[in-house]
């Protein structure tokens, strides 16, 4: 008996036993882990992979956030933006997970990747968006090709100067 409770040994494995977590449980919570984390490196990860050129840690080179909340993209400074079809994962930009897309040589779309069906955020395949959850998909410049969603992703507000083209 251990005096300070007053439980056998006995007693004390039982209550650790009623407290083991499941296996569905444990799966699901794994699961829940492994999805943020590859959220962080896929979306977040391009643009807060470095320091700008002006010093501030989490954006990439080329992409400056705005004391509003907005990013301000020089298009010359981001490589991935360098040819038509290139796309700048921006992280979020107001809460919204966002992408930059070149649509053509001196155009350029911002893009919501919120799937339009359930809101789940949408992952670059080569040439086009995918849904995970239920596999709707689109094409780069946010046109609905496929799946539950029947509408287009969202476009998110951006102006242009010159190089540079504010999000948000």
């Amino acid at each position: 008996m251990n005096n300070a409770t007053g439980k056998t040994q006995a007693g004390n494995a039982k209550s650790i036993r009623a407290k083991a977590m499941s296996r569905r449980q444990f799966l699901g919570g794994s699961a829940g882990v492994c999805g943020a984390m590859l959220f962080a490196l896929g979306i977040g990860g391009a643009a807060s992979a470095a320091t700008n050129s002006r010093g501030l840690k989490g954006q990439a080179a080329g992409i400056t956030k705005l004391k509003d909340g907005k990013l301000a993209v020089d298009t010359k400074k981001v490589k991935s933006l360098g040819k038509v079809g290139g796309v700048a994962p921006l992280g979020t930009v107001k809460g919204v997970p966002a992408a930059l897309v070149r649509t053509g040589a001196s155009t350029y779309v911002a893009l919501d990747l919120r799937c339009t069906h359930a809101g789940v955020t949408v992952r670059q395949a080569g040439n086009e968006w995918k849904c995970p959850a239920h596999g709707s998909v689109f094409k780069l410049d946010g046109a609905f090709v496929a799946g539950p969603a029947g509408a287009p992703l969202l476009k998110v507000v951006t102006s242009r100067k010159g190089n540079v083209v504010t999000v948000g």
